[in-house]
């Protein structure tokens, strides 16, 4: 004898699946639709990420250089170098008297005219770059000093 429920309490089981399949339904689709934009929005390149995928910079900061350029006036810069080697670093920091000789090189190879010109402080980090890495035996291809940013440039008047 098996108890049964009165003809206007009985439920269809066809109902009931498809209601359970429903509420499944939604549930993936809630958890699913995140997951599945995320996942594609990792394959699409936003402008943000190029800036993501360069390395950072690894400023090493020198003491202040004091120079004279070639037509005798005075010049005081700070100057600090990008480097991305630990080895070139090391080598930099042991030897930051030395690098800053060179660097007053540079300075002294220009007039003031030349610092003061439009391309003249470019060209003037561009030939420390280069007189660095030819100091630090950096070859083409290999890592030495990225960058050169001159931070302050100060050109004594005459």
């Amino acid at each position: 004898m098996s108890a049964q429920l009165p003809p206007d309490e009985q439920i269809p089981v066809s109902i009931d699946a498809r209601r359970l399949w429903l509420i499944g339904a939604g549930v993936a689709a809630l958890l699913l639709v995140p997951i599945g934009i995320a996942a594609s929005l990792s394959w699409v390149d936003m402008p943000w990420s190029e800036a993501r995928s360069r390395a950072a910079p690894e400023w090493v900061a020198l003491p202040q250089l004091r120079a004279t350029t070639s037509d005798g006036t005075v010049v005081r810069a700070r100057v600090a170098l990008d480097v991305p080697g630990t080895l070139v670093k090391a080598q930099i920091q042991r030897n930051t008297q030395q690098v800053g000789l060179l660097l007053e090189l540079s300075v002294a190879a220009r007039t003031r005219a030349e610092l003061g010109a439009p391309e003249g402080i470019r060209a003037l980090s561009q030939d420390m770059r280069e007189r660095l890495n030819a100091y630090l035996g950096v070859g083409e291809g290999e890592t030495g000093v990225s960058a050169v940013a001159i931070q302050d440039l100060l050109i004594k008047p005459q």
